[in-house]
């Protein structure tokens, strides 16, 4: 299932088409949105992950930044990911075309759909990509606009 109406349809099209390699400790798997990949789902159920999610912290908002900014907000989604306890495996987000550049991501085990939003929105994206216990990774975007509660805790989380 894919959620991407409120995404301009380009960037959906760019989401929708990337290849985000995972560097699993078997190797590189490529993951593709709507493909369900044997060796990722065989992987995932070695690790009794329950999901997993694609997270990058990295050109919030669609909008490219510099290497050291990438790198700091990056950290902070390490960060955040080890007070929540969850596992990791390297990956990176890549353009088929070329025209976006290579971003490192996450491929993060046992979180819920619910925890990856989350996370996803604190960190200012606009999608992110989660595979269900059926093994078929979806896009879903994030809503952006958060309750004024929340904004607090949003710019304590990513500032650096």
């Amino acid at each position: 299932m894919s959620t991407q109406k409120d995404l301009p349809a380009a960037l959906s099209h760019a989401f929708e088409k990337a290849i985000y390699r995972v560097h699993s400790p078997q190797g590189d798997i490529d993951v593709r949105i709507g493909q369900f990949n044997r060796t990722l789902n065989q992987l995932l159920q070695q690790e009794t992950s329950r999901g997993a999610a694609i997270l990058t912290a990295c050109n919030p908002g669609a909008q490219i930044c510099s290497r050291a900014f990438n790198d700091a907000v990056q950290e902070s989604l390490l960060r955040s990911l080890q007070k929540l306890d969850l596992r990791w495996w390297p990956a990176v987000n890549l353009d088929p075309n070329g025209k976006w550049p290579d971003e490192p991501s996450l491929l993060v085990l046992d979180i819920s759909l619910q925890q990856a939003r989350w996370q996803a929105r604190l960190f200012k994206q606009l999608a992110f990509v989660y595979i269900p216990l059926d093994g078929k990774p979806a896009l879903h975007d994030v809503q952006q606009r958060l309750p004024a509660s929340n904004q607090a805790q949003l710019n304590s989380t990513t500032s650096l």
